[in-house]
């Protein structure tokens, strides 16, 4: 194990407060812990905190399933039947509507 300077750790736990996102409901005391810790261990790197992103909007083919699979899944038992007959479906949807 490698002895830091007292600069070093310093430098370390400025690294890591830097990349540190502490909320409010975070308890700063026991984050500051951590980032010591890590800080004597000479570990600079932070778990990143992942956005939360809104839910992307359903294609019309999504739609169409979603809607139709109730309708499919009584006359069918198998999966992969109910999908061949959905894209059945589905197929004859595009060519009547017009659209792709």
């Amino acid at each position: 194990m490698t002895t830091l300077t007292n600069e070093q750790m310093f430098k370390n736990v400025i690294i890591i407060i830097k990349k540190m996102d502490i909320n409010e409901e975070d308890d700063f005391k026991k984050e500051m812990n951590k980032v010591i810790n890590k800080a004597k261990n000479g570990k600079t790197t932070v778990k990143k905190t992942k956005e939360l992103k809104e839910p992307k909007a359903l294609t019309l083919y999504q739609q169409f399933v979603k809607d139709k699979m109730p309708e499919v899944k009584v006359q069918y038992e198998d999966n992969k039947e109910r999908m061949k007959v959905i894209g059945t479906l589905w197929k004859e949807h595009k060519e009547s509507s017009g659209s792709e």
